[in-house]
């Protein structure tokens, strides 16, 4: 980083970042002049990234409230957002019971967040917000209930026999968005669903009764679909991780269910820009 003084009139401090900084703060940056009232001009040079790690509650460049005069931004280079995180996976379906929803994936984070009026971005490179998260993927379905004609059988105690579908199999997780030095992840497969449990002479050793119970099952479910008995169904996949500036995807190749994408710049309530940027904004805007 460098200072310099411009110009015969007004005076303009300069610093410059390096390749490879992160999580920079412009009042550590510019040190004691940042609360003075004069121009400022925070560069990050052609060829360089700077970019946020740890967290999405870091931001690769923030200015904070306490500055005095202006700032400019000028980036020739490329400032990026951490990568959001993809939702957790369902656990599988016990049959007999419902289906359980995946988390959501998380929101990426924001390239520059700006806390205080007076700061215009000169943007003749790339700013981008972090992907989304992918959306964990959802349980699948069980493989429904038979009943016996006078309640249902999945559980409890009855004295003809027993008919019990296949549980559903557990969801994918989400994949992550991607982030500084981060590439974005798919999500993972569901799991598949566990077979329908088979009737027959071994159902005695279980402490059921009868001989042929698979059949009688199968009889009761035939053409009625509210008596159905069948494996249980495979879990979704996770959605995968949004690339920069982009969200993630939905699981089970639903829409709109994964982490929003990080915005390009993110203002404080109350707080506006000195200009409309320009140049290759990736992200949701401010």
């Amino acid at each position: 980083m460098q200072q310099m003084f411009l110009g015969l009139g007004a005076k303009v401090i300069e610093q410059t970042v390096s390749n490879g900084d992160t999580n920079v703060d412009a009042s550590t940056v510019f040190g004691s002049d940042y609360a003075d009232s004069v121009a400022k001009r925070l560069i990050i040079p052609a060829g360089a990234e700077i970019g946020a790690t740890g967290s999405t509650s870091n931001r690769a460049l923030t200015i904070p409230a306490g500055m005095g005069g202006t700032l400019e931004i000028k980036n020739l280079g490329t400032i990026s957002g951490f990568g959001g995180t993809g939702g957790a996976k369902a656990p599988g379906t016990p049959k007999g019971q419902t289906p359980q929803t995946g988390t959501a994936g998380t929101a990426g984070g924001s390239a520059i967040y700006i806390a205080v009026n007076g700061v215009s971005v000169n943007n003749q490179g790339t700013i981008r917000g972090g992907g989304g998260g992918g959306d964990g993927g959802d349980a699948g379905d069980d493989g429904g209930l038979t009943t016996n004609g006078m309640f249902a059988v999945t559980s409890g105690s009855w004295a003809g026999y027993y008919c019990h579908p296949g549980g559903g199999g557990a969801g994918g997780d989400g994949g992550n968005g991607q982030g500084y030095n981060v590439a974005a992840t798919n999500g993972q497969n569901g799991a598949g669903g566990s077979p329908r449990e088979s009737g027959g002479t071994n159902w005695a050793a279980k402490g059921y009764q009868g001989s042929a119970i698979r059949a009688a099952c199968d009889s009761q479910a035939a053409g009625d679909p509210n008596k159905n008995y069948f494996n249980g169904q495979n879990g979704e996949n996770g959605g995968n991780g949004g690339g920069f500036g982009q969200a993630g995807e939905g699981s089970g190749n639903e829409a709109g269910t994964g982490g929003a994408a990080g915005k390009y710049i993110e203002l404080a309530s109350g707080i506006s820009l000195s200009n409309t940027p320009s140049g290759t904004l990736q992200g949701t805007a401010p």
